[in-house]
């Protein structure tokens, strides 16, 4: 590597949103050959970095031609996804169109991509503050990665080691893990969304014939909540990989270290970094598939969702990103501990004897051991493995394990312990029957404030979730049922209680009917505009909320 400085791929400010670029299409329209030009330049910088050195002229201007490429895209979208595919590779969730004289170099990276088990490339926002020699350096490691004996998992612990969060490995397999969770037969959960979403552009850009005088005002209009849209999709896929990514990842941790393997969490650091960059931006998504429950995998998605909520949480109080991180992961591996503890005392039906709830008191400390075993470095592992030994000793130490402490619990404990209880109390298992509506769980965790709950937090962290969170059903006064959702994005009054009417069908499921508004809460009345009569879960009436809300 070169010894010149690094110097920042665009000075010291990141690309606007949307500046204008001579000789490039604005307004919202997008080159339709920029798919193509960034594989041009993607190509040229890979080729030229395996003979040149940082210093040669061909190399660093191959670095710039990348990077004003990148700068484009990131007039668009909030990142760049680059997928490759059988047949072609993927802009944007756009197939890339090659011109015929160049399909040899389709041909090529498909095979560059194929000889390193690479599925795709995610270029954040941040990419903006990586410098020449970090971009580089990521170049020669994908160069690298050919000769290693597992590319993918050897690349995932190289960008944990040089700590380049501004790029990520996608890998598409992992994103059809999630469709398993939901009922068969409900296809792609965002199918309905996203057509939904195109029958509702579509609508807004049909302008009527007679308002010529408006036809042009409307048209602008139509173009940015199509843009916004495009936006939305996309986050709200994102939103799915990064989930199911998490699944298999936990998934792979577990199995490796049962098998007294080594097990790295380069993986689960790049998926916590992207939920924490999800959540900066918009919590709505990972909040709605937070309610995931599944009886076959209930540790692992117990201990992505207790991720989810520590992390808003975290957000709503202002934790800085590093910290948000660090929450993050810790929350993810709080219950590692488990895999050492007998499935038949883990998954047993009814209540525990006193030897067996023992065992299970041992799972923080076992949490802890394991976070140890991890494959990262000593600094990483120190500040993530506290809360995890923390998150059952109660806001007043009088829970488990005992220990002679008289310090109060860690911010990041306490904030995982409110995550924890409410994942839990609220998630039907394939070993018990009980478990409660999630307005109700927030009445129970109310009654132990300042007992086994942060007072201060806990009161966040409802008001974060609201009387009747997000995923809870309603029954209406005539007998209507109703799903807690977010406002849409078009709707003027967001701080109203919105639920997605549920349809019943012949065959005893449910549909996705229109919103319905039930104001705000009237503290005179108390009550909202309409009576709500009861609330159930979801698990009641055998439906995923996430299926219904993204």
């Amino acid at each position: 590597m070169s010894d010149q400085p690094a110097e920042r791929l665009w000075g010291e400010n990141m690309p606007l949103k949307s500046p204008a670029i001579p000789g490039k299409p604005t307004g919202g329209q997008q080159d339709p050959l920029l798919g193509q030009r960034f594989l041009q330049a993607l190509n040229a910088l890979l080729s030229t970095a395996k003979i040149h050195l940082d210093n040669n002229k061909l190399l660093q201007d191959s670095v710039q031609t990348f990077a004003k490429i990148i700068e484009e895209c990131l007039q668009y979208d909030d990142e760049i996804n680059l997928i490759a595919a059988v047949g072609g590779f993927y802009l944007q969730q756009e197939k890339v169109g090659l011109q015929r004289n160049l399909a040899g170099l389709g041909r090529k990276l498909l095979l560059y991509f194929s000889d390193r088990q690479i599925d795709g490339l995610r270029f954040k926002r941040s990419t903006a503050y990586a410098s020449r020699t970090d971009l580089l350096d990521f170049i020669r490691l994908l160069n690298k990665s050919k000769n290693e004996k597992d590319p993918v998992h050897w690349l995932y612990s190289m960008l944990e080691e040089k700590r380049f969060n501004w790029v990520e490995l996608i890998d598409t397999n992992q994103a059809q893990s999630l469709a398993s969770i939901f009922d068969a037969g409900a296809g792609n959960p965002t199918s309905a969304v996203i057509k939904n979403q195109e029958n509702a552009v579509a609508s807004r850009a049909s302008v009527n014939k007679k308002q010529t005088a408006h036809r042009q005002k409307t048209g602008k209009k139509a173009q940015k909540k199509s843009l916004a849209g495009r936006r939305k999709k996309r986050r709200t896929q994102r939103a799915l990989l990064t989930y199911s990514s998490a699944m298999h990842s936990l998934k792979d941790v577990a199995k490796r270290l049962a098998g007294n393997k080594n097990a790295g969490m380069g993986k689960s650091v790049q998926l916590v970094q992207n939920m924490v960059d999800m959540i900066m931006n918009d919590d709505n998504v990972l909040l709605d598939l937070s309610t995931i429950r599944d009886y076959d995998d209930y540790t692992f998605t117990h201990s992505i969702n207790v991720s989810i909520l520590s992390l808003c949480l975290g957000h709503r109080i202002g934790l800085s990103k590093v910290l948000l991180a660090r929450l993050g992961l810790s929350a993810l591996f709080h219950d590692l501990g488990k895999i050492d503890i007998p499935k038949e005392v883990l998954n047993k039906p009814g209540k525990l004897d006193a030897d067996e709830f023992k065992i299970i008191q041992n799972h923080s400390i076992y949490s802890v051991r394991r976070i140890l075993r991890l494959r990262a470095s000593y600094d990483r592992k120190a500040g993530i493995m506290l809360p995890p030994f923390e998150h059952h000793l109660r806001y007043d130490l009088g829970g488990y394990p005992k220990t002679p402490r008289k310090n109060p619990i860690s911010l990041f404990g306490r904030i995982i312990t409110i995550a924890d209880v409410y994942d839990a109390v609220t998630a039907p298992r394939v070993y018990r029957d009980s478990y409660m509506s999630q307005d109700k769980a927030l009445g129970l965790m109310l009654q132990d404030s300042g007992t086994m709950f942060d007072p201060i937090l806990l009161k966040v962290f409802i008001n974060m979730l609201g009387i009747y969170p997000v995923g809870t059903v309603l029954v209406l006064d005539d007998a209507q049922l109703g799903l807690v959702t977010h406002a849409p994005e078009d709707a003027d009054d967001q701080g109203a209680l919105w639920i997605v009417h549920l349809k019943r069908l012949e065959n005893g499921g449910y549909e996705k009917g229109e919103y319905l508004n039930l104001g705000t809460w009237d503290p005179k009345t108390k009550m909202f505009n309409r009576a709500i009569h009861q609330t159930h879960h979801p698990a009641d009436l055998g439906i995923q909320p996430a299926e219904f809300l993204i």
